[in-house]
């Protein structure tokens, strides 16, 4: 998770001890009512609901970051910008230098205005670590976006881009 990420849960927590200090200093623990313990537990649940939703949310942005558009001589990454290839780099290659070289922030690179790219293929990867040792995600061939070739690691993605998969 993001360090923003961590300050937000941290705040809640500390919201939630607070809310339990006053809530014995006022005495209300000496009541006898069970809503008490109810909306305790509705209170520590609300709070683990936003973590995880927190973190899901923060999963599923790496993962649209992870994104890489692919055309002949050139990737694009909405983090990285367009990188130009040498006509002898190996595509998976860059592809793993890109996303290992991704910080995750929330600034994007934008597109030439005058560029007239056609991409043919879009990279996601649903997993990348271990520079590219761990490697999923599936590879969208823009002529066909209906049928995504997933792959499961990076000698998948390479026979992919390279043609030898169907």
């Amino acid at each position: 998770m993001r360090k923003s990420n961590w300050i937000i849960a941290a705040i809640l927590v500390l919201a939630s001890v607070l809310f339990l200090w006053v809530w014995h200093a006022l005495q209300f623990d000496l009541v006898d009512n069970p809503l008490d313990i109810i909306v305790t537990v509705v209170w520590w649940l609300v709070i683990a609901g936003a973590c995880v939703a927190i973190h899901l949310a923060e999963k599923k942005r790496q993962e649209r970051i992870r994104t890489i558009f692919v055309a002949p001589g050139l990737i694009y990454n909405s983090e990285t910008g367009m990188v130009r290839l040498g006509p002898d780099t190996p595509l998976v290659d860059a592809l793993a230098q890109v996303l290992e070289s991704l910080t995750y922030g929330f600034d994007m690179a934008e597109l030439p205005s005058n560029s007239r790219v056609r991409f043919q293929r879009i990279v996601r990867s649903s997993k990348f670590d271990e520079a590219g040792n761990t490697w999923e995600g599936e590879v969208v061939e823009v002529a066909r976006p209906d049928r995504p070739i997933p792959f499961r690691d990076r000698a998948e993605l390479a026979a992919i881009v390279a043609g030898r998969a169907a």
